[in-house]
């Protein structure tokens, strides 16, 4: 009988494990689908320091702090939207919260990209900050 060995074991090459497990139980389950596509869109080189849970373009996503990029994405089913974001300045992130959840804007020359239904607002307070940083940079 054919028997499908078992994989390398668990391998997080680009610290994604690491930087969900920041993350609520609730945007961990809900983001399972826009997680495996981040991470089948990273470069080999890419190490996320900060993601969170979203809805992105009517569909679950998720919005990653990478070493080199912002990369939004989501698990829309047979198409999922995957968007990069150049951090340069010219962009700026403007961001809405209240007792649930937060929304943020990404703007450059009238073109807006709009992320919202974040439930873990502490996490996208720190990747606001790292972006606007690097924005200023």
């Amino acid at each position: 009988m054919p028997n499908a060995e078992s994989g390398p074991g668990l391998t997080d090459t680009f610290g994604i494990g690491q930087a969900v497990s920041r993350l609520s139980n609730g945007s961990r389950n809900a983001g399972k689908g826009a997680f495996l596509v981040l991470t089948r869109t990273l470069f080999d080189d890419e190490v996320v320091e900060v993601v969170v849970q979203c809805r992105y373009r009517g569909a679950d996503g998720a919005m990653a702090l990478t070493n080199k990029r912002l990369l939004i994405v989501n698990a829309r089913e047979w198409n999922p939207d995957v968007t990069p974001v150049a951090l340069e300045p010219g962009l700026t992130v403007q961001g809405w919260q209240d007792e649930r959840s937060a929304a943020l804007v990404f703007e450059r020359g009238g073109a807006e990209l709009v992320v919202d239904k974040i439930s873990d607002r502490e996490v996208v307070q720190d990747l606001v900050g790292r972006v606007r940083a690097r924005i200023e940079a």
